[in-house]
Formats: C-alpha cells, structure tokens, sequence
C-alpha cells in the first residue's frame, strides 16, 4: 500500500524520481536536470536500459530537423494525416496535438542539449506508404549514430545488450547488405571488430546515449536491483517512493514528483492474455516488466486507460531449446515468413494472410469463428522448404546447420510434415500448390505477399522479382509451430492527461505522478502502430514530464 511521508524515514531526497531506467525514464531526469532539479534513476533490474536496449532503436518522427538537412521533402500536415490514420478514430485528440507539437521539439533537445547523434534512416518507408494518407518513402525514421559503450565508465557492464539484434550495425548497412534475409553476407570482420570494441547499434546504442548523459555527463545517481513497492503521499501529492534495496527498505523523497517509467506488463502473462485477448503469451522483453505501475499507481487511485489491442506490436514467434536470457527463455519475434519460400498456414492447412507484413497477419491470427468458437487462425505454423534453407537462417541457425527438431519439424513431403505438425494434409498440399503456381512468377493475388515497399526492405530478398515470394518446391519441408511473442507495448496503460501526469479515477490528475513510454496508455497514438512511435513517445512525454516537474510546462 502507499505510506504516507509522516512514516518515512528518507535515505535520499531529491526532486524527481524516474522509476525505471530504459528511455522515458532517463529523458524525464535529463529534462529535469537541466531545468536545475536534482534526480535520480531507480530500476528494479540488475542493469539499465529498460525495454528500449532490445529494440530496434527507431524513433519516427515526420519532418524532422533531420529530414530537412538531407533534403527530405515532408510536412507537418503529412504527418498529422499519417498520424490520424494510424490512430483508426481511437486517439484521443488534444493528447495526439501534444504528441505532434512536441516530438520534434523533444528530439531535437536532446541532440542539442544531450548529445544524441540523431540520422535520419533513409529508404525506410513508413508501414503504410504508399496507400494511407501523409505516408512517406523513407526518412521518417530516426536512429542515432553507433556508440562506443567504454563511454558509460563504471555503467559499460551494467546496461541491458540486446539479443535480438547483431551488435554494432547501423540501418544505412543492414540495407546496404541487403537485408535480414541476406545475413549470411553480411561484413563480418566488420561486425566482430565493433563487437571486440563495444561499439553499439540499435536501442542498446541509442540508450547507451541517453544514459551516458544522464549519469556521466551529469551524474544523475541511478540504482539498479532497487525495486519500488510503494508510493509516499502527503495529503493528495505523491511525493517520493519506497522501495527495497540490498535486503532494506531504501526510501526516496522525489519534492516535485515521480516518474512511473518501468514499462508495461509483458512478463505478467495474466494481465497480458486478459489486456490483449490472446490464448497464451511470452515476451521478447527483458523478463523485468510486469505492470508493477499498475500496483503502484493504483494504490493511489489511477485510473487505467486502453486502445484496441487488435492491430499495435505484437508478434508470433518461437524459443530455440536452451537458448536464454537473464536466465529465463528467449523467446524470438519470426520475421522468416517474409522471406521467399515461406509461408504461414493454420491447423487447416490454409494460408490467411499477408506473411511479410505483421500489421496484416496480427488482426486475422485474432478471427473468431463464432459458429464453432474457435480462433481459426491460432495457432500459426512457419512453412519452408530447402530452399529457404539454402538461402536463409531461422533464427541463429545459419543455412547448413542443423535445426534441432524441438524446434522445426521436417519431412520429405508436405503430407508427412503434416501429420507431424497435426495440420490438414490435404489443405497444406493444395495451399502450398497454389501458392507456387504464383510465386513462380512472383505474384501473391490472394494475400499480396511482397507488396509492401516497408517489408520488401526489411525481410524481402533484393534478388526475386518479387522480394519475399518464392515457390516451396524442393523437399525436404519444415515446419515450426508459432506462439504469440510480446515486446512490451499493449493496449492498457495509466491515464495520463497533457503534461504527462497520472489521471485519478475522479478525472483530476493525481499531483506528483507521471507516467511515460509503456506505462502510458497509447491514447495518443490511437488504434494502431508504426515503428519508432514506442521511443517517440517515451522520449516526448519523458521530456513533458520532467519539464512539467520543473514548471516549465
């Protein structure tokens, strides 16, 4: 339960608590700092970086300062419309006016103030481009330049590496090498010589930034394995947090406010299959998030707030046996299915989707047969043949390596992989026949395989006519059966009004509180996703936030 101050002992006092150190959090103390507050960084992890260390390290941002310096024509109406259409009438329109007014200003701070290296990642299109309304051919995207990780001092072993992403590559050379499904030729040399020296890409780069001006260039103090179990009040305000350090309590006075910043629930596989309505879960996030700010917050009488979880960031994918991370399973989101020669069918045997474009697999694996109640789609299986094999890895098993059959199942024929896979034989052998009667010419007239520029560049083969379609005629045939993956950004999240604060069940914002990036509901983004706008928003509202704090808001 939340304590109030008069029975606290405080072992530190300072102005603003970021609870949780991944992207909002450490935005939030930057902002503040620089506004002449003091703050600190707690996180119940044994290492820093949050969520943002696994990703991709995208921030999309339409008609960015970045943009412009390229000569990369956009606008902010564009981005707007773009917006609006993501947000399929679920946004909630002055928190959406906010996000749009600010995220700009917001990246450019930190570059400017924090020393952020921002590119603008060109050839990248938006998800939806070129069909949606403001969409753009590439640009929009944000990464910020390679990081060397000896810069973070005593912090270089204590931050979060990603095991989803090779370390030490930039987006400008992931397409230049052609792509996931081109890794076998890919600049190794290159690659292991950034790993010998720490040099970091992706979000493990990107938050090595952020945390290197947090808490070298400005000593914010920051705790790892300090875990915060409740929130301190004084009449109405929240201000400061108890929680357990080293066997203790370890209780901190946070004067003008605390920043709830830990993420979203994706380890709490109650609250993930009750918040998103799927039959299972596992996560592809540090096993650390487990909607802890809904206990906190709560206490306190926030209120909790949703979008549609049809159509945001959710995946399905598979664990390699004995593969792990912080000593649990890793679990990994499947891009294989956007390459040629793989295709995705349901225990039918049929093909139901766009396989190389998520936004259009996610709401169909969520169809519901309401004659029979059944999910007809779930769960997925990942169908490929030796040629896929030839040509490409899954997972980290390289063309030419053995797959464990714990993992993918194989067989000499589309029958056999069948009955090993429990699917409809006879349902497999005609998808797979129709199918490669297209792919051979390079179409996909029933789903539109390829036809994405966003997924042609990604996970598509430059070499095919069409990137991600190809026949699967070359025995033998493999098979692996999908479970839903998470990374951490759902429909539910706390209420939060324009200046980042917690909203109260009554409708008042609760004094003291703030809630950024995945603790935040995505109102402001609406019923859908787009790459990048995970970090966009924990960056903004991580700036609002610590500049509320400070009354510069």
């Amino acid at each position: 339960m939340s304590q109030p101050a008069s029975a606290v002992q405080w072992d530190l006092e300072v102005d603003l608590v970021a609870v949780g150190s991944g992207l909002g959090g450490t935005c939030a103390a930057i902002a503040a700092h620089d506004l002449g507050l003091t703050a600190a960084i707690l996180d119940k992890a044994p290492k820093l970086g949050g969520v943002c260390a696994y990703g991709g390290g995208e921030v999309f941002v339409p008609n960015s300062h970045t943009m412009q310096a390229a000569g990369l024509a956009d606008s902010d109406a564009a981005g707007r419309a773009y917006f609006e259409f993501i947000a399929a009438g679920y946004a909630d329109p002055a928190l959406q006016s906010k996000l749009l007014a600010t995220m700009k200003p917001a990246v450019e701070y930190f570059e400017k103030q924090a020393g952020v290296p921002w590119n603008a990642v060109e050839g990248l299109p938006d998800y939806y481009y070129p069909d949606a309304p403001g969409s753009h051919a590439g640009g929009r995207y944000l990464c910020a330049s390679l990081f060397e990780g000896a810069q973070l001092g005593p912090w270089q072993t204590k931050t979060f590496l990603t095991p989803h992403f090779p370390m030490g590559v930039e987006h400008k050379e992931l397409y230049a090498w052609g792509g996931l499904a081109k890794v076998t030729t890919w600049d190794y040399a290159l690659l292991g010589e950034r790993i010998t020296k720490d040099i970091r890409g992706w979000g493990q780069g990107m938050m090595g930034w952020f945390l290197k001006a947090a808490l070298i260039d400005r000593a914010i103090p920051a705790f790892v394995d300090t875990k915060v179990v409740a929130l301190v009040t004084e009449g109405d305000r929240v201000v400061g947090v108890r929680a357990e350090r080293e066997g203790r309590s370890f209780c901190v006075r946070a004067r003008r406010g605390v920043v709830l910043a830990m993420g979203g629930y994706d380890h709490n596989e109650k609250l993930a299959k009750q918040f998103e309505q799927a039959p299972a879960w596992n996560s592809a996030c540090p096993p650390y998030v487990h909607g802890d700010h809904f206990v906190l917050a709560g206490e306190v009488g926030a209120a909790i707030a949703s979008v549609p979880p049809t159509n945001l960031a959710m995946f399905y994918g598979y664990s390699i046996p004995g593969e792990e991370h912080e000593g649990v399973p890793l679990f990994r989101s499947s891009w294989e299915c956007g390459c040629p020669h793989a295709i995705w069918v349901n225990q039918q045997g049929e093909r139901f989707c766009d396989e190389s474009f998520y936004k259009d697999y996610q709401p169909r694996l969520r169809q519901w047969d309401g004659n029979r109640q059944t999910q007809p789609n779930v769960p997925p299986f990942l169908i490929f043949d030796q040629n896929y094999r030839d040509r490409y890895p899954l997972g980290s098993f390289m063309p030419g390596s053995p797959i464990p059959e714990e993992l993918a199942v194989s067989a000499n024929t589309l029958g056999e992989l069948a009955a090993k896979l429990g699917i409809d034989a006879a349902g497999l052998e005609r998808s797979v026949a129709r199918f490669n009667e297209f792919a051979r010419r390079g179409e996909d007239p029933d789903f539109g395989k390829g036809s994405r520029p966003w997924a042609q560049r990604l996970t598509g083969d430059p070499s095919y006519p069409n990137p991600c379609v190809g026949p699967l005629d070359k025995a033998p045939y493999f098979g692996v059966k999908l479970v839903p993956v998470g990374v951490g950004i759902h429909s539910h999240g706390l209420e939060t009004d324009v200046h980042a604060q917690v909203v109260h069940l009554r409708g008042h914002p609760i004094a003291g509180l703030y809630a950024v990036g995945n603790s935040a509901a995505l109102r402001d983004l609406g019923g859908g996703y787009q790459s990048g706008t995970s970090n966009m928003r924990a960056i903004t509202w991580g700036w609002v936030a610590g500049r509320h704090a400070a009354g510069r808001e």
